[in-house]
């Protein structure tokens, strides 16, 4: 029985947050500390990233705690009660009955309720309990493994291959984005998601991809102040294009650059301080003025490349899915074969396991063609958690071209990997390694970092399981 009760989520979150504040009171016994920003600023990068652990593991808790909570008081708050909750206490919904009492965004109360009515227990008309949908989930959210968010990002998925999937094929695919979890960052969780998504059901790609083309627009909105602000919502076709010609323009590749420059000392004369968006948003013009002094009445074609992926298969039957580099959400594979008909448009076909050919080695620098194939492999920095696109990356050698008994050597794909230029010194200062495993890159960290070195996946995600 103890046992038991020990594995209630509302136990396991005391004990954690016992655990965590017990800690910090050792912390400051030890480092003679008054105040909790004393604690932390005398504390080592061991305790520091210990404690960042366990108020992850806190806060996912507080998360299972909260979808529940939230999910009963949705369900009291329903139409089809007698008297419900939310309207007794005067409020619209039970997002905001959650949002008033906790002191939370309504944003944040809202997606605790939907989760908290999806993982909600079942029963018959006759009151008879039915088996839970997603028990490993469960489980998983109950024991502070994953948080709200990402339970979300799952139930969604398993939602929308719900009809196209068996019981085993949806325990299977629950499993699988579970094991992710613990690895992927969120936006890479919901990426799969869609991946998956995708995978059990191709021709709903159209279908989602009009949906989502009826949703789109921009709006000029003048402000008062003499500005103008432009609010774009951007359909995944418009987003390659617009994402890719902005960043054609604000790559720090393109800017004016000197050799020695990163020894030599900053002239603060000559540095660009305009913040990011003040960037984007002068790229963006200067396309809108070169478009309109070379456009000749002709139909314009783009000045920059778009890399558009697709399998074989989608190529040749257009029923399916592709993808533009840079934008999360997938189009159809209509649209792609009619992007490859464009100039500039360079469609990457892939094979069976999704990997691109080797495009040649032999030189010292790699060339456009194996850039592009890196691109299409890697989907931007190797370096797990950075989200640095393929046009801001250096294709880097994993295998020196200096090496030892290798003069020449290797400038093939096999042997490159595409990073951001900050890991790119990280990599090749600091003691990393990658290796190799059925075509997919894993960073293998220094002992200083990991004393297992323990390989972490690096570039594109991993595919969906089989059917």
């Amino acid at each position: 029985m103890h046992n038991s009760r020990m594995e209630r989520p509302s136990d396991t979150l005391a004990q954690r947050a016992a655990a965590l504040a017990e800690r910090v009171t050792e912390l400051a016994w030890a480092g003679d500390a008054a105040e909790l920003s004393q604690v932390v600023a005398g504390s080592t990068d061991t305790a520091l990233l210990d404690l960042a652990s366990q108020i992850g593991t806190l806060a996912n808790l507080v998360d299972a705690v909260a979808v529940r909570v939230s999910g009963e008081i949705a369900a009291r708050s329903a139409r089809d009660v007698a008297e419900p909750l939310a309207r007794r206490l005067g409020e619209r919904s039970a997002a905001m009955v959650v949002a008033t009492a906790g002191h939370i965004s309504p944003t944040r109360a809202a997606d605790w309720c939907r989760t908290g009515q999806q993982l909600a227990p079942r029963s018959t008309l006759a009151g008879e309990p039915l088996p839970r949908l997603h028990p490993e989930l469960e489980a998983a959210l109950d024991g502070g493994r994953i948080g709200a968010d990402a339970a979300r990002i799952i139930v969604r998925t398993l939602e929308e291959i719900g009809a196209h999937t068996t019981p085993e094929q949806q325990a299977s695919a629950e499993c699988f984005l579970l094991s992710q979890a613990d690895v992927l960052t969120l936006p890479q969780l919901a990426r799969l998601g869609n991946a998956l998504r995708d995978h059990w059901d191709p021709e709903g790609a159209a279908p989602r991809e009009e949906a989502l083309r009826a949703k789109s627009g921009l709006r000029m909105m003048p402000l008062g102040n003499g500005m103008v602000r432009y609010v774009i919502d951007a359909h995944p076709e418009a987003d390659g294009w617009l994402k890719t010609a902005i960043q054609a323009r604000t790559a720090p590749a393109r800017e004016v650059r000197f050799i020695g420059e990163d020894d030599a000392p900053t002239d603060e004369s000559l540095v660009d301080k305009r913040p990011l968006a003040q960037r984007r948003l002068d790229a963006l013009v200067s396309i809108a003025r070169d478009s309109i002094r070379l456009d000749d009445g002709d139909m314009s074609g783009t000045p920059v490349v778009l890399l558009v992926t697709m399998t074989q298969e989608a190529l040749v039957t257009g029923i399916g899915t592709a993808t533009i580099f840079g934008v999360d959400e997938p189009i159809s594979a209509a649209t792609a074969r009619r992007l490859a008909c464009d100039a500039k448009i360079i469609p990457v076909v892939l094979g069976g396991e999704s990997q691109p050919l080797d495009l040649g080695q032999g030189r010292r620098l790699f060339s456009e063609a194996q850039r592009y194939a890196m691109a299409v492999r890697d989907g931007g920095c190797g370096w797990g958690t950075c989200n640095v696109p393929p046009s801001q990356c250096e294709a880097a050698h994993i295998e020196s071209w200096d090496q030892a008994g290798r003069p020449h050597g290797p400038t093939d794909i096999s042997n490159g990997l595409l990073f951001c230029k900050f890991h790119h010194r990280i990599f090749d200062n600091e003691g990393w390694a990658v290796r190799f495993e059925a075509g997919i890159p894993y960073l293998i960290p220094p002992p200083w970092v990991d004393p297992d070195q323990r390989p972490r996946r690096a570039g594109r995600l991993p595919g969906p399981p089989g059917g």
